[in-house]
């Protein structure tokens, strides 16, 4: 734990004005908790913290899914967790540094199996043993909206900052929108770029109040989904210095667009070369191997990528979000798009997900598709926009019953699969039993 103790010490003299550090660590939704320590205390992490194994499979409001088999049945046992390098980082928060944890065993030696990171850790491992080095991107959406609620609890778009008007309208790539914005995006840059993420930039996306922040390309998959995290909990934090609240929700308004989190991926060699490209700089038959592979597992997945029931409620007609499993080059009505690439730079893009989706979840599901596929040819891959394309199931119910008798539990891990199937059939029964608004208006004298 040298390097980690010389991270402490080198964040200490550049940031002497920190007294407090935020633990984190995320759970099955990727939600980011932990505890606060003084800063005195960073140097005894390099032996660990106890945090129970339970922590792993709480649900979205916090509550250990005893389903799940990691709570009282087991005693609540706790694993050490250790910090990850490279994420002893300042906050938006005056005086508060924060730190990632990672899981692993009641030892402190070997990685707990599972907790998610680590799956991805391990896939990535196994991918660079075959000299396919992942190389991976994620856009991420947002929305500003309004402190306040409207009058059933609903969501309220944004005030804007300059107009002093509720937002309404669509302007995609609005340049003035962001100039309406510009202490938000100038405070949420500034500490992006002392927090060392490596962003690409935001803009005005296609509803009021929207975002997209977009991250480089980078072969450090596992930082790559870090870097998420803290961007989230980064936004938030600035989002609330300004008067609003940001949200991640994947359909937090009926009329307007959903948020998604697309991720780029392409396989590199240790010479830098692109494994999607052949050597005449067409697109090679790992290229289509692995388009394949993605389409036969993409309907499967979505169990795992579309977490939660408001996941369901962004495929709509007519909205940029697919729903079929299909692909296409230079086309953003379809799963997996091709965009515009030279041979060096040749992709695929995953436009399925939400911006709720857990990022190294998200990152499983993609790298499945890559060791999966040495088991498909260039024969097996469709056509683009092919007409006989699978539909995908667009009902939580459904797409986790598919998840459960899929072949993904094979490249993930079975005991994960189905610790994540127990926790979301809790979340969805619980809201099932919930009786909403609607149903009183329809029912309340018609029934």
């Amino acid at each position: 734990m040298e390097s980690y103790l010389q991270e402490v010490k080198n964040f200490r003299q550049e940031w002497p004005e920190i007294e407090f550090i935020d633990l984190i660590f995320t759970d099955i939704n990727a939600t980011p908790r932990g505890k606060r320590i003084p800063v005195e205390g960073l140097e005894k992490l390099a032996n660990g913290v106890a945090l129970p194994i339970s922590t792993i499979s709480l649900d979205n409001k916090g509550n250990v899914v005893e389903e799940a088999g990691l709570g009282e049945e087991l005693g609540e046992p706790d694993n050490l967790c250790f910090p990850v390098a490279n994420t002893l980082m300042p906050t938006a928060k005056t005086q508060t540094g924060q730190l990632m944890l990672t899981m692993m065993d009641d030892s402190g030696k070997r990685p707990n199996p599972l907790f998610i990171r680590n799956i991805v850790g391990d896939m990535v491992a196994r991918l660079h043993n075959q000299d396919r080095l992942p190389c991976i991107a994620l856009e991420l959406e947002f929305y500003l909206v309004d402190k306040k609620r409207g009058p059933r609890g609903e969501l309220l778009t944004a005030i804007n900052p300059t107009k002093q008007t509720r937002e309404c309208d669509t302007e995609v790539y609005d340049l003035d929108g962001l100039d309406d914005y510009a202490d938000f995006l100038s405070d949420l840059n500034d500490t992006a770029l002392a927090q060392g993420l490596n962003t690409s930039g935001a803009l005005s996306e296609s509803a009021p109040g929207q975002f997209e922040i977009n991250f480089n390309h980078s072969q450090d998959v596992l930082r790559a989904c870090d870097e998420i995290i803290i961007a989230k909990r980064l936004i938030r934090q600035v989002a609330h210095q300004h008067g609003f609240d940001a949200t991640f929700m994947a359909k937090p308004f009926d009329e307007q667009a959903g948020s998604g989190m697309h991720i780029h991926l392409s396989l590199m060699n240790q010479a830098g070369d692109n494994l999607f490209s052949a050597n005449d700089g067409q697109a090679s038959e790992l290229f289509y191997q692995t388009m394949a592979a993605m389409l036969a597992q993409t309907s499967d997945s979505m169990g795992l990528i579309c977490p939660n029931v408001n996941s369901y409620r962004r495929f709509v007609p007519g909205a940029y979000v697919p729903t079929f499993a299909d692909w296409g080059e230079n086309h953003r009505g379809v799963a997996l798009r091709v965009p515009l690439s030279d041979a060096k730079n040749r992709r695929i893009e995953h436009r399925i997900a939400g911006a709720d989706v857990n990022p190294y979840i998200l990152a499983a599901v993609v790298l499945c598709s890559v060791l999966a596929s040495d088991h498909y040819t260039k024969a097996q891959c469709p056509p683009p926009l092919h007409e006989h394309a699978v539909a995908l199931p667009l009902r939580m119910s459904e797409a986790l019953d598919q998840l459960e008798h899929s072949e993904l539990s094979s490249y993930l891990s079975k005991d994960f699969v189905d610790i994540y199937l127990a926790c979301k059939r809790s979340e969805l029964a619980e809201f099932e039993r919930l009786i909403t608004p609607l149903e009183i208006d329809w029912m309340l004298h018609s029934a």
